[in-house]
């Protein structure tokens, strides 16, 4: 069975590589997009989104999520104003949405 990163770039028809950045847009808080670009040009601010992204990525079942939910809720990087009141990062929620669709929808079909 592929990982979520193999059935997210087969489905959307990107490469392997686009995968982050894309999941990451897609992800965000609604009110954390006209900003995100300006706060990524600091990768330290960026990270614990891309680090979530990166290890929801590698799963390939639904039972895995929590514990990658888990680690970014923690990661030592996540404290701050910025990122936990105003919010200005990655959703848990929109991630495992798009996660459990993909999962669903294509996790059990033969490749295209």
């Amino acid at each position: 069975m592929k990982n979520f990163r193999e059935l997210y770039c087969t489905q959307h028809r990107i490469p392997l590589d686009a995968f982050e950045r894309d999941v990451v847009d897609r992800s965000l808080h609604r009110h954390a997009k006209p900003f995100y670009w300006l706060l990524g040009l600091n990768r330290d601010y960026t990270s614990p989104d891309f680090e979530f992204v990166r290890g929801v990525g590698e799963l390939r079942n639904r039972r895995d999520f929590r514990n990658e939910a888990a680690e970014f809720h923690y990661h030592p990087h996540n404290r701050g104003l910025l990122r936990s009141v105003l919010r200005l990062r990655v959703s848990t929620h929109r991630l495992q949405r798009i996660f459990e669709t993909e999962i669903e929808e294509h996790g059990s079909r033969p490749p295209m």
